[in-house]
């Protein structure tokens, strides 16, 4: 049946947009998190003008923005403003426009240059664009030659239409396309067109934007999406699919022994199957018959390594997994994923359909309330809670993370009930208890450092006004005083407790470039990026000298924090939360730039987590018996923790991998820098 609808789709030319008719009623599309509505947006058109209002709560963060776009005669866009609508306040300034003056347009803020000439079909993708302007740009591909357009200020981007369905709403068949855009990312992105060429829906992910009254057609939508993810990713593992059937001997390398947190010299690995048989000197181990060698002269051999925060979601899955296992992570913990996300993912990696880094999944649990988290789970009561425990031990989850609106009173029964099931527990502190609260009633894990900041300061959650922890500790950690007596009381009781902190350091840490140039965070790697996501993820300066001076005072102090917790002897797990592969690199240098020996580090990356997770006779270190998860890398990584950016292969479950091929799969180049 869907190999019948996209036949019909891919026949069907998509119109132009009608020439918008003044006083017409405003479009109206609500925005769900998990179906609780959680904002609106409004399309309001006359003769020769649409407004769009975009709004909606993100845990008390969330887009207000107004976006105002003037129609030349010919329906072409020719002016274009963005505004945001700050809560009780006056629309801010303009800080978004797009212009076109005479042969040129103009774009950007207010005091970019000039602009440049004007071409027939470019299109300008907004800073920070709504479901809105992605429709509009798919609309305008279909219409273009190959599909294909030049975006300003820079790129090229391709339309597909991948899927196609008649939905009913409010008693009426519909026919809605889904259209992926690539081209803006490394993977592409999709959005609902009706057969007006209009905005039926954005594509399934936490917050969803759907036309007002079709919310019910939003199961037969998310479908289709993930049948058109899940097919992509499984031909990216039929390409990289590793039918060899003998052994594998990884020969004469430099294995990093992350039990003792030593490298062995000239040593050999022999693989079979998907576990390691021989760990010994080069010139003693026996290289089986029919073995694949690999020639690891002067390379480090280390074991695959963990990021223990991570989110699982189909949009982008296949690129994801590419980027986890060429960055050298063989294991994933994810920490808050939609349910059949984080099922799927399991199960067909474990099938070999996806490649990908084994994942660990957290089950999670938020409370209710008007900025809740993106999560369908809401407790409210000791029986609901017990209840979603004993469901997520049933589909093999590990652990348990709980988020910021779980009442306090409901910590206790999960604890109890999550450790009787051999389950771990973890979390954000909830808004009402401490970090020493949160693990006196049975928090395992710490997720996120600032936390750590934030604790201090319970008032500043409420007064003056709600405000996320985030908030909190972004505000005070520029001026705490991390050597204080109520920090090391703190951080001496997370030791006590054993507690272990999944702190996510990058997240952090000022984006200022460093001393020799590179990002605090993505270091070189940032130049791997295809030109428009480089553009994207570079963070320039706030051009104000004050707020450098706080930023790179609070990441100090985060450093000084994660060097105090460690040299207490607190446990650290090493997560991200951030972009795949490449922030783990990062948050492994920020440790190193903490004062951490890159030895420490590795171990840190590598058997820590699995001792955690409780798997370290299976995982965590080069040792015979264990499942081949490995990576080899051209440098010394246990000198200096940079060089894991230059990994050359990975083994996982021991299956080879090239690293280079992988990432070249991703839309990335990988660059060795000058050692």
């Amino acid at each position: 049946m869907l190999i019948a609808l996209l036949s019909l789709a891919l026949q069907t030319p998509v119109p132009a947009p009608a020439q918008a008719q003044a006083d017409t009623t405003p479009a109206q599309y609500v925005v769900l998190n998990h179906g609780r509505p959680a904002g609106d947006m409004r399309v309001s058109r006359d003769a020769d003008s649409v407004v769009v209002r975009f709004i909606y709560q993100d845990r008390q963060r969330g887009p207000r923005v107004e976006t105002r776009y003037w129609l030349a005669p010919d329906g072409s866009l020719a002016r274009m403003e963005s505004r945001n609508l700050p809560a009780g306040a006056p629309p801010s300034s303009v800080w978004d426009r797009f212009e076109v003056v005479g042969e040129r347009v103009r774009f950007g803020s207010p005091s970019d240059s000039a602009g440049v000439p004007r071409e027939p079909g470019t299109f300008y993708n907004p800073r920070a664009g709504t479901p809105y302007d992605q429709a509009r740009l798919a609309a305008h591909l279909l219409r273009q030659p190959n599909r294909t357009t030049r975006i300003l200020p820079m790129g090229t981007a391709t339309a597909e239409v991948a899927g196609d369905a008649t939905v009913t709403v409010n008693g009426t068949p519909q026919r809605v396309r889904l259209v992926m855009v690539d081209g803006l990312g490394l993977s592409p992105d999709g959005v609902w067109l009706d057969e007006a060429g209009e905005l039926f829906a954005s594509q399934a992910a936490w917050f969803i934007t759907v036309r007002r009254g079709a919310e019910d057609a939003l199961p037969t939508l998310r479908a289709i999406e993930r049948a058109y993810h899940a097919r992509r990713a499984e031909a990216v593992a039929r390409r990289f699919a590793d039918h060899r059937t003998g052994p594998l001997v990884i020969r004469n390398g430099d294995v990093f022994d992350s039990e003792r947190g030593t490298i062995r010299p000239r040593t050999t690995v022999v693989i079979q199957g998907d576990r390691i048989t021989a760990v010994g000197p080069a010139d003693s181990v026996r290289i089986p018959a029919g073995a694949r060698v690999i020639d690891a002269t002067g390379k480090t051999v280390m074991p695959g390594m963990w990021d223990m925060h991570t989110h699982l979601h189909f949009i982008g899955e296949e690129v994801n997994g590419l980027l986890f296992l060429a960055a050298g992570i063989t294991t994933v913990r994810d920490v808050a994923a939609d349910i059949d996300a984080a099922l799927s993912e399991r199960e067909r990696e474990k099938a070999g359909t996806y490649l990908a880094p084994r994942p660990i999944l957290a089950g999670f649990i938020e409370g209710p309330g008007r900025w809740a988290g993106p999560s369908g789970v809401l407790v409210r009561t000791e029986e609901e809670a017990r209840e979603w425990v004993a469901r997520y031990d049933s589909m093999g989850y590990r652990q348990i993370k709980l988020y910021n609106l779980v009442h306090p009173d409901l910590v206790p029964t999960i604890a109890e009930e999550a450790h009787r099931r051999g389950m771990r527990l973890s979390g954000h502190v909830p808004r009402g208890l401490t970090v020493q609260g949160a693990v006196t009633l049975g928090f395992d894990e710490i997720n996120h450092s600032a936390f750590l900041f934030s604790t201090f300061f319970q008032d500043s959650l409420y007064l003056p006004r709600m405000r996320a922890y985030s908030q909190v500790a972004t505000g005070v950690a520029p001026t705490f005083n991390v050597d204080s007596p109520e920090m090391t009381q703190l951080i001496l009781f997370l030791r006590e407790k054993g507690t272990v902190v999944d702190g996510t350091f990058n997240l952090w840490q000022d984006r200022s470039p460093l001393p020799d140039g590179t990002d605090p965070v993505f270091g070189p790697t940032i130049t791997w990026l295809p030109e428009v996501l480089r553009r994207n993820m570079t963070v320039g300066g706030t051009g104000n000298p004050q707020e450098a001076a706080r930023a790179q005072a609070a990441s100090a102090n985060y450093r000084r924090l994660l060097k105090r917790l460690f040299d207490a002897g607190v446990t650290l797990v090493p997560g991200t939360d951030n972009f795949p592969g490449l922030s783990f690199h990062g948050e492994l240098e920020i440790y190193e730039r903490a004062g951490i020996p890159a030895a420490r580090v590795l171990q840190i990356a590598t058997i820590v987590p699995a001792r955690v997770m409780k798997e370290d006779t299976d995982y965590g270190s080069i040792t015979t018996g264990k499942v081949a998860d490995l990576v080899i890398v051209d440098g010394r990584p246990a000198e200096r923790i940079t060089d894991i950016r230059r990994t050359t292969h990975v083994v996982r479950a021991g299956k080879l991998y090239d690293t280079r091929a992988l990432y070249e799969a991703a839309g990335l180049t990988q660059r060795f820098e000058r050692r």
